[in-house]
C-alpha cells in the first residue's frame, strides 16, 4: 500500500507557543502610536529553545477582515488600512544557532500626509522551517508539522476619534461548544480606530429582579469590520426577560435594550 506523506502542514499560532522550537518572547501583537511623518522603531525577540539550528523566514502579509467570514492573511490582496508600505525591515531568512536569542529590528515610517487618521495594520509572518514534531499517525500516514507565526503590527495615527460601535445582529442559539443556549452578538466598529471591546449583559425577570450579570473578554474590533461574541445564558430558566447589553471601549459605553424569550 502506498504511504501518504503530509510534509508541509502549517499551524498558524496566534496565542499558544508552548510546543514551538522557536518562541517569540515579546508577544504576537505589537501596537504603536504616532503622528504623520513619524518613524517608529520596533523589534521582535526570538529564542531558539532547541539544541539544533532553526531557519526562520520573514515576510509581510495583509490581514483581511470581514463581517461575513473569518480573517485571513494574503500577499496578493490588500485593503485601505494596510501599513505594508510603511514597513522598513529585512525580509530574509535567518538561521538561529542552538539556544540563540535574536532581536529582529524594523521601523514603521508613517507618511507625512497630515490628513491621515485612524488605525493601520500589517502582519509579519514568521515561518519556522525545521519540523518541530514528527509522528506516525497510522501505519501509512506520516505527519510533519511546521510552525507559522502571524505577528500583528498595529499603528494608530494622530488623534483618536470618538468611539462608534453598533450592535448589528443578536441571535439566541444553541451553543455547540457548551450544549446550552447562548446569545450571539455581531458588533460592528464604525470608528477609525481599532477598539478593544468588552460586552456586559444584565438580565432581569418579569419582577424586575436581576437574575444574571455576565461579561465577555475584551477583544479587538477593527475599523469598518465586525466581531462576533457569544454569551452563555444556559442558567436562565424558560420565560421572558428584559436585558441590557453594554459595549465598553476606552471607558465609553454603548448600550441597547433586549427583550429575550427562552422556551
Amino acid at each position: 500500500m502506498r504511504h501518504i506523506f503530509f510534509t508541509s502542514i502549517l499551524l498558524l499560532l496566534m496565542v499558544n507557543q508552548s510546543y514551538s522550537s522557536v518562541v517569540i518572547i515579546n508577544g504576537l501583537t505589537h501596537v504603536y502610536s504616532g503622528a504623520s511623518g513619524d518613524q517608529l522603531q520596533g523589534e521582535i525577540i526570538l529564542l531558539n529553545t532547541t539544541e539544533f539550528e532553526q531557519r526562520v523566514s520573514f515576510q509581510l502579509n495583509d490581514a483581511i477582515f470581514s463581517c461575513d467570514s473569518d480573517r485571513f492573511f494574503s500577499e496578493e490582496i490588500s485593503h485601505s488600512q494596510s501599513s505594508n508600505k510603511w514597513f522598513d525591515g529585512s525580509l530574509m531568512d535567518k538561521v538561529l544557532a542552538p539556544k540563540e536569542k535574536y532581536v529582529y529590528r524594523f521601523s514603521i515610517n508613517i507618511p507625512k500626509d497630515p490628513t491621515l487618521r485612524g488605525s493601520f495594520w500589517t502582519a509579519l509572518m514568521l515561518d519556522i522551517e525545521k519540523p518541530i514534531k514528527e509522528e506516525r499517525l497510522t501505519q501509512n500516514i506520516d505527519l510533519d508539522t511546521k510552525i507559522r507565526y502571524a505577528i500583528g503590527l498595529l499603528t494608530n495615527v494622530n488623534n483618536y476619534s470618538e468611539v462608534n460601535l453598533d450592535f448589528q445582529k443578536l441571535d439566541l442559539e444553541q451553543n455547540t461548544n457548551t450544549g446550552g443556549k447562548s446569545l450571539f452578538i455581531k458588533l460592528i466598529n464604525e470608528s477609525l480606530f481599532i477598539e478593544g471591546v468588552k460586552l456586559s449583559l444584565e438580565v432581569y425577570n418579569q419582577n424586575g429582579e436581576k437574575v444574571l450579570e455576565t461579561s465577555t473578554k475584551r477583544n479587538m474590533v477593527f475599523p469598518g469590520f465586525c466581531k462576533k461574541y457569544d454569551i452563555d445564558i444556559s442558567q436562565l430558566e424558560n420565560g421572558n426577560y428584559e436585558c441590557i447589553l453594554i459595549a465598553d471601549a476606552r471607558k465609553e459605553f454603548v448600550a441597547t435594550n433586549v427583550s429575550l424569550t427562552i422556551e
